[in-house]
């Protein structure tokens, strides 16, 4: 079995459908919407080199933001497909959550391409929101949580390297603390929601007050502060009045947020036998599959094409 068909049996085993079924084929996709955004450090390096006494916050801010939203979505998809011989199950929540973050790339990377061409040019509003969390019907899938984690650990190493690359250049120590503190308060945010998924992967009983809190701690405690520290490092205050943990904007059920045309399998989520709990990483679970490569370049540009007719219209025009 080649790397395509391979990949396409374990993505189609992991969300329950055929492997030739579209939906396989317009998340893929999505993600190459994320890939849109690793094109723009080379652009970033070639508008420093021509302009050096300009100032690039704003471009450097929407760039970083874009970066955090694909590392955020692709935690939420990709590392489930990464052994196509044990597919791990992705729930529906998750699969609309990760495609909720896809949907927010497109504006940044032309609001980051406009101020390349021309400084205040970039029309993104700031700062860039995370989205509200979308809500299951009844407790979210063990899974779901797992893949907030995974996407926390990848965002705060992103983050992580960014800081010790702004050092190294010699960035002003205090412009650097606030993002620092956040992203500080975020891993005590972590370490608690983490201990509530430990009970869970153990198997012990859990109160459904402290499944909701963990859930909400993870999304707004964790990444949301990752995603306006990112936004903190270039334009210091920008997220000064957006919503915190405590006054975040309520969660959505996930019916609205369901595609017109969609057909997800009502399988329920998978349990999660044996797997033992980690506190230093699920580092297994990662990969360096680029979905690109998987896609034919007339696939890859029609459905591009239509995902991005669709977010700039309001909507997924993807999946109509």
């Amino acid at each position: 079995m080649g790397l395509r068909d391979r990949w396409h049996h374990g993505l189609a085993a992991g969300l329950g459908l055929h492997h030739e079924d579209p939906l396989v084929q317009q998340l893929a996709g999505l993600r190459r919407l994320g890939e849109m955004v690793f094109e723009l450090d080379d652009e970033l390096k070639e508008a420093r080199a021509k302009a050096p006494a300009r100032s690039f916050a704003r471009a450097d801010a929407c760039y970083l933001a874009a970066d955090v939203l694909v590392t955020f979505a692709d935690a939420f998809v990709l590392d489930a497909f990464m052994d196509p011989s044990h597919p791990n199950h992705v729930p529906h929540i998750t699969f609309l959550q990760a495609a909720q973050f896809y949907q927010e790339i497109p504006p940044l990377v032309t609001s980051v391409r406009r101020e390349l061409a021309y400084e205040g040019a970039g029309e993104a509003k700031l700062p860039v929101l995370p989205g509200p969390r979308l809500e299951a019907p009844g407790r979210c899938p063990v899974e779901h949580l797992l893949a907030m984690r995974r996407a926390a650990e990848k965002t705060e190493e992103l983050l992580g390297t960014r800081i010790e690359l702004l050092q190294r250049e010699g960035a002003d120590p205090a412009a650097i603390k606030g993002p620092v503190l956040m992203m500080t308060d975020a891993r005590t945010a972590k370490a608690s929601a983490d201990a509530v998924l430990g009970l869970l992967t153990s198997h012990q009983h859990v109160a459904d007050e402290q499944h909701e809190q963990a859930e909400r701690l993870y999304y707004d405690g964790v990444l949301r502060s990752y995603l306006y520290a990112a936004q903190e490092l270039f334009l210091p205050g920008i997220t000064k009045k957006a919503p915190r943990t405590e006054d975040a904007p309520e969660e959505e059920p996930a019916e609205r947020r369901l595609p017109h045309g969609v057909g997800f399998s009502n399988r329920p989520a998978q349990g999660m036998p044996g797997m033992p709990m980690n506190m230093g990483g699920f580092g297994g679970m990662g990969g360096g599959l680029s979905w690109g490569s998987l896609l034919t370049a007339d696939l890859a540009a029609n459905l591009v094409g239509g995902l991005m007719g669709g977010m700039f219209g309001g909507g997924f025009g993807g999946f109509r």
